[in-house]
């Protein structure tokens, strides 16, 4: 008899989100009947992390809020973007940070409908998209950093932090339909936009030493809880394994982030 090393190991999903209702409509639904035909089942809940407007939108410390919120009671993570939805996908345990996205991610639309313009995702080294990741290696390498608002950079930072650490990676190539959105990383032509720009210039600062940053993430997050509710149409049994909470943050974007954020096209702006 074969024992699976990861069989009774709970999975939270940690959703970053803000303003992208249709994909949110998609992927619901979707990710809630996946899940249901699993053989063997998952133990899993869902947290869609929502960011209050008025600032820039800050996908690492959403994903940091929605790990903290679910760590107690999970035993690994998944950050998933909400406009990936699995087809053929395995989210079972992983003993180490494990991208799942791989089909569905080769070529993305910058902007649809405005430009037939297409950014290409370098899949033997990403770590965006759906990842899993064991709750003590997340600790260890402290989150996500919290000091990229607006589009970009989280993820290439949080993918240094554990090479850096000699963490050893895993890679499954799951198959995933993509939502199509406006990409705040470019303009219509392909070409960097103001935030990515600056958020560019944010990363080469934090690892200009050659020393792994220091201070920024989990341990420094401060957050507060505006709202929380489950969410419609995921009730199962007469309890919801999916949850919608609504985050304020304490800490604020520099005046660049903001400048830069402002002059990013409005259609589709905000969410991951």
């Amino acid at each position: 008899m074969t024992v699976d090393a990861g069989a009774g190991q709970r999975l939270h999903i940690v959703v970053p989100y803000r303003d992208r209702e249709s994909h949110l409509g998609q992927f619901v639904p979707w990710v809630s009947a996946y899940f249901d035909q699993l053989r063997p089942p998952i133990d899993y809940r869902v947290t869609i992390v929502e960011q209050e407007a008025g600032l820039p939108f800050n996908r690492g410390a959403l994903k940091n809020a929605g790990f903290l919120l679910g760590e107690g009671w999970s035993d690994y993570t998944c950050l998933h973007d909400v406009d990936y939805l699995p087809i053929d996908a395995d989210y079972s345990w992983a003993d180490c940070p494990t991208p799942i996205l791989w089909y569905g991610a080769e070529q993305r639309p910058v902007a649809p409908g405005i430009s037939d313009k297409t950014v290409t995702t370098n899949l033997e080294s990403t770590m965006g998209g759906a990842l899993l990741v064991p709750n003590p290696v997340m600790r260890q390498v402290d989150g996500y950093s919290n000091a990229f608002w607006g589009w970009g950079y989280e993820d290439f930072d949080f993918s240094l932090r554990i090479r850096a650490r000699r963490i050893p990676t895993g890679r499954r190539k799951g198959r995933f339909q993509p939502l199509d959105h406006r990409n705040d990383g470019f303009t219509p032509d392909a070409v960097p936009s103001p935030i990515s720009h600056v958020n560019r210039r944010l990363f080469q600062q934090l690892w200009s030493t050659g020393k792994i940053p220091a201070g920024d993430g989990l341990s420094s997050l401060s957050f507060e809880v505006v709202d929380r509710r489950p969410c419609d149409g995921c009730v199962n049994g007469g309890e919801s394994r999916w949850e919608i909470v609504r985050v304020h943050f304490a800490h604020a974007p520099s005046p660049d982030q903001v400048e830069a954020d402002r002059v990013a096209p409005a259609s589709g702006r905000q969410g991951s």
